[in-house]
């Protein structure tokens, strides 16, 4: 939880950690600049060396250990977390990431995913772009990597695997209702809303 400084006082903003649980001295963020916001504002203006305050963390959205299935369907920066995840001690094997963005200029991390594939045993993924027409502007060896429209139009519904839903609070609430309406568990459902 950042404190950002208002002419009210401190107001609390929550962002999830993305880097390792090995990391120990350090965390990385995934932030989203939304012009006139005042996290926004506030992050985009820092000096290097500036000294700001933190609080926490304070999330219950983590991996749970165990031998099921992993698929993950998050929106936006809700990868953090599951970047997180995918970089944590424990290794991850069998499980598909389907991220929605709106478009591919809003792609990043490619790569990073890319050598996920390399080195996560059964790991696949699908970046799903619900505002492009065709996946034309996108390079022919990495075409395999995109899907045109939404994420829960390309995951598959397994009542063996777990889930783990990260993103926007309608986006999530909506993700969820649609798993339990497939008859997925409850139990086997997780997720972080913001």
């Amino acid at each position: 939880m950042l404190k950002v400084p208002s002419v009210k006082g401190p107001v609390s903003r929550l962002y999830s950690i993305s880097s390792s649980n090995t990391t120990k001295n350090s965390f990385e963020l995934i932030i989203e600049i939304i012009p006139g916001g005042l996290a926004s504002n506030y992050l985009f203006s820092l000096k290097e060396n500036t000294e700001i305050i933190f609080q926490g963390p304070a999330g219950m959205f983590g991996l749970r250990e165990n031998d099921r299935k992993k698929i993950f369907l998050v929106t936006g920066t809700g990868i953090a977390p599951v970047r997180a995840m995918l970089n944590s001690e424990f290794r991850i094997q069998n499980s598909e990431l389907f991220w929605g963005l709106k478009s591919f200029k809003d792609v990043y991390l490619l790569e990073e995913l890319k050598n996920y594939e390399l080195r996560i045993k059964n790991f696949k993924f699908k970046i799903c772009l619900s505002r492009e027409q065709n996946l034309d502007i996108i390079p022919e060896s990495d075409k395999k990597f995109f899907e045109l429209g939404h994420i829960d139009s390309y995951s598959p519904l397994l009542t063996t695997a777990d889930y783990y839903l990260c993103g926007g609070r309608q986006i999530v609430e909506s993700l969820r209702q649609f798993l339990l309406g497939k008859n997925i568990s409850q139990e086997n459902i997780y997720f972080e809303k913001f």
